[in-house]
């Protein structure tokens, strides 16, 4: 049987059930598990925080540049995206791996899809059009200061998980990526594009919550000497 680790593990809603390096086989999660806890955080999480920056800016009839969604120096913010996203989703696996726990569910194939286009295309967009788009300029237009939009930006969206029950090695893993996420943005000139964040979002996310799964199983493997 594989280990049940119940009181540390840092994502309680995907199951109690984990494997670990030291566990004789390995637990699989599965399109299901994944839909199982994927649409309600789609209906209580993801929709809510895509709309309330479009309501904001339709009240104050605001330019949808005020949320960071302008399209200019795509091929740098491709680059710029690509590069330090691959870099941080190495270190949010190893993060996971050394820091947070050796707790794994490895995917399916399938499930790898499944999770890796939520993480890419919904999740890390809508965070950041939230949290970076969003709250960073609203709190920098009431208190006409950019370091407080970073700052309680950064504050917001590091503690919000603990919504989520993570726990806090997780926040604090959390809590890097976000300044990460924040730099990148703070360093454009204006108008900012979320273009870039949102790349290295994705791939940051997906490294700790589906790749790192991958990584921990293979490293699980190599000690079973298979």
């Amino acid at each position: 049987m594989a280990s049940t680790q119940t009181r540390d593990i840092f994502l309680p809603r995907r199951g109690k059930r984990v494997s670990s390096i030291k566990s004789p086989d390995v637990v699989r999660s599965t399109v299901a598990d994944t839909w199982r806890w994927l649409w309600p955080d789609m209906l209580m999480r993801i929709i809510p925080m895509a709309v309330i920056p479009f309501l904001y800016i339709t009240f104050l009839h605001l330019p949808l540049s005020f949320l960071g969604l302008t399209w200019h120096d795509v091929p740098e913010q491709l680059a710029i995206g690509v590069l330090v996203g691959i870099f941080m989703a190495a270190f949010a696996a190893v993060y996971r791996m050394f820091i947070v726990g050796p707790w794994f569910r490895r995917p399916t194939i399938s499930d790898h899809f499944l999770q890796g286009f939520f993480y890419l295309f919904i999740n890390g967009p809508v965070e950041e059009l939230f949290f970076r788009g969003f709250v960073w300029a609203a709190i920098t237009q009431w208190t006409g200061w950019i370091g407080w939009g970073w700052l309680v930006s950064t504050a917001t969206y590091t503690l919000y998980h603990r919504l989520g029950k993570w726990n806090w090695r997780s926040v604090g893993g959390v809590g890097l990526a976000g300044l990460v996420f924040s730099l990148i943005y703070l360093a454009q000139p204006t108008p900012r594009t979320l273009l870039a964040v949102i790349i290295v979002h994705g791939f940051t996310t997906a490294g700790f919550l589906s790749w790192g799964d991958e990584v921990m199983y293979q490293r699980w493997k190599r000690k079973q000497g298979t």
